[in-house]
């Protein structure tokens, strides 16, 4: 049986699922840490999974929209891969925000005030890396990982 040939969609889409977990449980835990007196047992795991859920939504579909912008040969190639990994990285924050309200949009309903959030999404995975340049090197190595893995799949 001949083994399946993977796309340069389905590495975007997969690694920025990855990411988007990664930076939104770097959040959570800088978060965490920030209060200091909290302990395992007080944090909400339920709320907790479902924003690492969504975070994971919402960046598998940013990476499958903006999987164009990977893996093309040259600088300028390099150039558009980090550009969609910077787009890529704050649509998956605005998409997993919204996936994450959701369930309370159902059950609540829509209003104006329903916005902030959802946009406030736009912010929240590039402010896990406020004073930690460590998640943003690992940031970077992963993005650079992901276009040269779909450089390679492309061929080129």
């Amino acid at each position: 049986m001949a083994r399946r040939t993977r796309s340069p969609r389905y590495v975007t889409t997969l690694m920025m699922a990855l990411i988007g977990v990664m930076l939104i449980a770097a959040f959570m835990a800088e978060d965490a840490a920030a209060k200091g007196d909290v302990t395992w047992a007080d944090l909400p795991k339920g709320l907790m999974l479902r924003y690492l859920l969504a975070m994971a939504i919402g960046g598998a579909l940013a990476g499958w929209l903006l999987s164009g912008m990977f893996g093309r040969r040259g600088v300028g190639g390099f150039m558009l891969g980090f550009l969609g990994s910077v787009i890529a990285t704050l649509v998956a924050g605005l998409f997993g925000s919204a996936a994450g309200l959701l369930p309370d949009l159902l059950r609540d309903g829509w209003s104006s005030a329903d916005l902030i959030p959802v946009l406030y999404g736009l912010a929240v995975l590039p402010l896990a890396f406020a004073g930690q340049p460590l998640l943003f090197v690992g940031w970077l190595v992963l993005m650079l990982l992901t276009h040269l893995w779909a450089r390679r799949i492309r061929g080129v």
